[in-house]
């Protein structure tokens, strides 16, 4: 029994330092993902700069989608206030007026690129909307051109079919008509 309790000691103690581990890099990543302290990196005050805003403007090159090139818009937007913060901490405000023009000019290109995301969105929305509509119209039109050509022993299911069909369809119509009103209501909202 002692041995037992010994070992269970002993287990927990060892595994302590493990969660500890665990939660410290849980918390070093949180704080390197979600917080990202921004770096100033290379200063406009040193020879290589122009260095780091060709690599900058290379990655903003190839770096793929609307938003994730916002993204990297409002980071080099960070990054220009990194740098500005620094030298203004080292007493040097030489390029404070073109930092911050920088920081504007990325500022500004981000919104645009989060516009033109917007705007397609809605469109998209809208386009997959009238699809749908005239998928339904479509599929409704095949069914009462089949049960057209049913034969006559087979009307009165036909009839309950067709009534099944025409409720659910209505439902459907009303649903989208709901649905379309909540968008453009969103859509006022948004604009707003």
């Amino acid at each position: 029994m002692k041995i037992f309790i010994s070992l269970i000691l002993l287990f927990s103690i060892s595994t302590v330092p493990v969660f500890a581990a665990q939660m410290q890099y849980k918390s070093q990543q949180y704080l390197e993902e979600e917080v990202a302290i921004i770096e100033p990196g290379v200063l406009p005050n040193s020879f290589w700069y122009w260095t780091d805003i060709f690599a900058e403007e290379i990655r903003f090159i190839f770096t793929v989608g609307k938003e994730k090139k916002a993204d990297y818009l409002i980071q080099m937007a960070d990054e220009r206030l990194a740098e500005m913060q620094k030298l203004s901490e080292e007493g040097i405000d030489k390029y404070a007026e073109q930092l911050m023009s920088k920081h504007q000019a990325h500022i500004s290109r981000a919104e645009e690129l989060y516009q033109k995301l917007r705007e397609e969105g809605w469109e998209r929305v809208q386009e997959e909307q009238e699809n749908l509509e005239y998928e339904i119209l479509e599929k409704e039109y095949q069914i009462k051109k089949e049960l057209s050509q049913a034969p006559e022993k087979y009307k009165e299911k036909r009839d309950s079919f067709v009534g099944s069909v025409w409720s659910g369809f209505k439902e459907i119509l009303s649903h989208l008509k709901w649905k379309k009103a909540e968008i453009s209501q969103q859509r006022a909202t948004f604009e707003e």
